[in-house]
């Protein structure tokens, strides 16, 4: 999807996904989809392999990700083990983790901003920043 392209829904999501159309708002805890699409308005907690969170969609809350694709609003704790991308009309604010991010002219970050380390993902481990993990010198 390019920036400035809207997804559109027709009820039908491909398995595994699943989608907060337009004009709906959800309240709670999402952790077995591999793709959570938000047109709407979402207030939750969330792990999932990929967020996309379209533009008029809203986040608020905790979310744990491989990959985001934002184009809407988001506040929060993010943490995007892979890639977190931000496209023009993206405003993403709140504790901001990343392993490699992709600001788009006119995307907006702000908030405690940070890059995660550049091991390999492990399938959401990396919830906290390299910098707040003992060294190895240290666990010895």
């Amino acid at each position: 999807m390019q920036a400035g392209q809207h997804r559109q829904t027709d009820g039908q999501a491909s398995s595994g996904e699943l989608v907060i159309g337009r004009g709906i708002k959800v309240k709670g805890q999402i952790g077995a989809c591999k793709t959570l699409v938000v047109e709407g308005e979402l207030d939750a907690s969330v792990e999932v392999r990929s967020l996309r969170l379209l533009e008029g969609g809203v986040f608020k809350g905790t979310a744990v990700v491989q990959d985001a694709d934002l184009t809407g609003r988001f506040d929060g704790r993010l943490t995007v083990t892979g890639r977190l991308r931000l496209s023009p009309s993206a405003r993403v604010s709140g504790q901001i983790r990343y392993r490699r991010i992709l600001i788009e002219e006119g995307g907006e970050i702000s908030g405690d901003v940070a890059a995660l380390s550049a091991e390999p993902d492990r399938a959401f481990d990396a919830a906290e920043p390299a910098a707040k993990k003992p060294s190895r010198a240290a666990r010895r």
